[in-house]
């Protein structure tokens, strides 16, 4: 192996957990305070996900229609002052529950001591993905991030918003046409990173987004089955809150039924057990 290729979310953390705890942390904090339902505010929640099309957007509070109604202005740095203590319940769950899985930073440091090249592949948004690599103090072993561009910065204050250092072309944005599966991407990110397609293994823990299009180029898939085990009642408030519209439930079918037989090179356990490749 000269070339890892890893998806983060639930390859590198478990995301479902994290992600739907601290959402719900506060969603459950906003509800208190304004006197809304859950319910109501979950319901808000996704047609604000939807219209921004990615259901990572913590400051997606300050659009809910709910919140601009109880406190009587639509001024986002007036509702950021205003909700501190819900954002500050995200903040504060994502803190306690934001883990690395077993062995990945060890395993990573090892591929890097060994010469392989360590590239992040993620449809998670910018900024988003390059905080979590830098909290979890990974970010360094990595050569390169591709991500998606995000083309909807609702931050309140964009002057003020936090930014995480990275050489300039340590990011490579990505448009919402270049989504998973994208085999053509693999094959593009195997030439800048000057390695044979043969030289270069794909982790990732979605057997229809991640294992197929490794296998549909010739490249070492390795399926990390240990990133489909979350509770189901996390999944559920993911999906309460999803941005995916009715079309994109229909793709995400289509897209079951064309990678159904897809079978990775390897499966494993623990993210450790690629050094026994």
């Amino acid at each position: 192996m000269k070339l890892l290729i890893t998806d983060l979310d639930n390859t590198l953390y478990d995301w479902v957990t994290f992600y739907s705890q601290s959402f719900q942390a506060m969603a459950l904090k906003l509800s208190e305070e304004i006197n809304i339902p859950l319910e109501q505010i979950l319901k808000e929640y996704k047609q604000i996900h939807q219209k921004f099309g990615n259901s990572e957007k913590p400051f997606a509070t300050l659009e809910l229609p709910s919140v601009i109604s109880y406190f009587g202005t639509d001024d986002k740095i007036v509702l950021q002052n205003k909700l501190f203590t819900v954002l500050g319940a995200f903040s504060a769950k994502r803190n306690e529950t934001l883990k690395l899985y077993p062995n990945v930073k060890e395993t990573l440091i090892k591929l890097k001591n060994n010469n392989v090249k360590i590239v992040g592949h993620t449809e998670a948004l910018e900024f988003n993905s390059l905080y979590r690599l830098h909290k979890l103090d990974i970010l360094k072993l990595f050569d390169h991030l591709y991500t998606l561009e995000d083309i909807h910065n609702i931050h309140p204050d964009p002057s003020s918003a936090k930014s995480i250092p990275v050489e300039k072309d340590f990011v490579v944005r990505l448009s919402k046409n270049e989504a998973k599966p994208n085999p053509k991407l693999l094959e593009h990110i195997c030439k800048s990173e000057s390695v044979d397609i043969k030289d270069a293994v794909y982790i990732g823990d979605s057997l229809i987004k991640d294992i197929s299009m490794a296998k549909e180029i010739g490249m070492t898939a390795v399926w990390a089955n240990y990133g489909r085990k979350f509770s189901p009642d996390c999944w559920n408030i993911l999906v309460s809150i999803t941005h995916w519209t009715e079309d994109d439930v229909k793709k995400e079918e289509q897209l079951k039924k064309a990678f159904s037989n897809v079978k990775p090179d390897y499966t494993i356990e623990c993210f450790s057990e690629l050094l026994d490749l």
